[in-house]
């Protein structure tokens, strides 16, 4: 099995495994290559099979594409493209013009993060006002690897891919965040607040992080 090994300062053995499938093993200065070998092999079944799905996962993203006749998502809904002059989505369908993909998928970016700066900013102040919890701003950025954040000055950031996914889980979002304005931390007191909100928040964390695979598979990631 090929992997790249590279050693630092840390204490423990770590597997990293990218977005490519490519695998990299993070060891301490002074572990021994027998140590590094066996660590390897206890772990071989689960590398590969994680390997083999970010490998795939790489493929998909390069074959996916979008054209007139196919569907795009929108919170949680596939909705028709058509053929028009510009990238433009009318409430029932989007509009591509005949662009090849890599040079529609930055507009349709730009379309989705106006979508989102508009129904984010507005969902979130109607459970601003629901719960009390007052953030001091709501921007929407491009985040990879988180859908929302909260500054210490209670500032919120959302993904523009939060726009993809089904409303419930946009919800779910938004209101953790919001909990973060008052509990800046993962405690017991945060999760308490975030269930006195939506008490069925983990089935919306789980089904979340399924919608995440989905949309890595589509290069939206």
């Amino acid at each position: 099995m090929e992997y790249q090994l590279t050693r630092s300062r840390r204490k423990t053995i770590a597997i990293c495994i990218d977005r490519d499938g490519n695998v990299t093993v993070r060891a301490p200065l002074k572990a021994g290559g027998a140590f590094i070998d066996r660590f390897i092999t206890e772990k071989q079944a689960w590398i590969e099979e994680k390997s083999a799905q970010m490998a795939a996962n790489a493929q998909s993203r390069r074959e996916f594409s979008v054209s007139p006749g196919s569907t795009l998502p929108l919170m949680g809904k596939e909705y028709p493209v058509l053929s028009g002059e510009r990238v433009a989505f009318d409430g029932v369908s989007f509009y591509l013009p005949e662009e090849a993909f890599d040079t529609l998928k930055p507009k349709l970016i730009c379309l989705y993060q106006s979508i989102a700066r508009d129904f984010l900013s507005r969902r979130t102040d109607f459970f601003a006002k629901q719960t009390g919890f007052q953030p001091t701003g709501v921007r929407i950025g491009s985040a990879r690897t988180s859908w929302g954040s909260c500054s210490g000055k209670n500032h919120l950031s959302y993904s523009w891919k939060l726009i993809l996914v089904p409303p419930e889980q946009i919800d779910y979002v938004i209101v953790h965040e919001l909990a973060h304005t008052v509990e800046h931390n993962h405690s017991p007191r945060f999760w308490a607040l975030v269930g006195q909100i939506l008490p069925d928040y983990q089935l919306r964390r789980k089904q979340l992080k399924l919608s995440a695979l989905e949309l890595q598979k589509q290069g939206w990631d």
